[in-house]
């Protein structure tokens, strides 16, 4: 019998191990499969950069701007694919009754998986990163002995903008991506509880559909208000504030799909009728 009707710290840890128990060998071949992607286009990228290079090699090495491009897209794309994997154990009835049936309450359930997709991605993205990068040195080092540029991206440097590692300073902008981020991670993260099956193509399908029918309504809308020679002047409202403004909704926007969530995962049921 359950105590603690809604959160169990000892609990949610056993609801945790079981998690990572059970499924040890998908979490391990989907981290392989990011690692072996980002060696493979690191390891090409610098074949076509250290090839030509002579004693006017530059002091930068010129596959950091290569990756760290790819850091950005790589976190993007791989983020919304593990966010709908997350509620995958859902998608067929044996797999729901098991997870519907553990001893744990809805949120610990929900906040696993929760946190397996959001945080624990997170990590082995950034050691995949990482390993991916120490690879291609390794590879171009022997390779290349007397280029002294090949070196390891610095990813902390990057993330931080330490010693000013590119001109826009960190702040606001930051924030704003990384809060954009989310919202896309969420939203994926609701398509995932929504449509447990094929999430990823559903919820890719559904975005689409939100934003060409807002765009459609919006301009429909605005030529129906407006008058034709209207003109909108520039707006006294200082940069900063509005991105302040649009991360701020970005955040609140978050939080609502992970609610939207957490409701929709609470009242599952062993019958899918979606």
């Amino acid at each position: 019998m359950i105590r603690d009707t809604f959160f169990s710290l000892n609990r949610f840890a056993s609801v945790c191990r079981k998690e990572m128990v059970e499924n040890w060998k998908t979490y391990v071949l989907r981290s392989v499969m990011v690692y072996g992607i980002l060696a493979i286009a690191f390891v090409w990228r610098g074949y076509f950069e250290y090839r030509y290079m002579g004693t006017s090699a530059p002091d930068i090495d010129p596959v950091w701007g290569f990756e760290s491009t790819m850091f950005l897209c790589g976190l993007v794309a791989w983020g919304c694919i593990s966010a709908s994997f997350a509620m995958e154990r859902m998608k067929s009835k044996t797999s729901r009754i098991v997870v519907l049936m553990t001893p744990a309450t809805m949120f610990e359930k929900f906040f696993s998986r929760w946190l397996i997709a959001t945080c624990g991605f997170l990590v082995v993205y950034f050691v995949a990163f990482k390993m991916a990068d120490w690879t291609r040195v390794a590879v171009y080092a022997l390779s290349y002995p007397d280029l002294d540029m090949i070196t390891s991206f610095p990813l902390w440097q990057f993330c931080t903008n330490g010693g000013h590692f590119y001109e826009v300073s960190v702040g606001n902008e930051a924030l704003m991506f990384v809060s954009g981020y989310l919202v896309i991670q969420s939203f994926f993260f609701l398509g995932g509880v929504v449509w447990p099956k094929n999430a990823l193509v559903k919820t890719f399908a559904a975005g689409i559909s939100i934003v060409v029918v807002y765009v459609l309504f919006s301009i429909t809308l605005g030529k129906a208000i407006l008058p034709n020679n209207f003109y909108m002047s520039g707006s006294n409202m200082s940069e900063e504030r509005m991105r302040t403004i649009m991360t701020s909704f970005n955040f609140v926007l978050v939080l609502f799909n992970w609610g939207i969530a957490y409701f929709r995962f609470k009242e599952s049921e062993i019958i899918n009728r979606w």
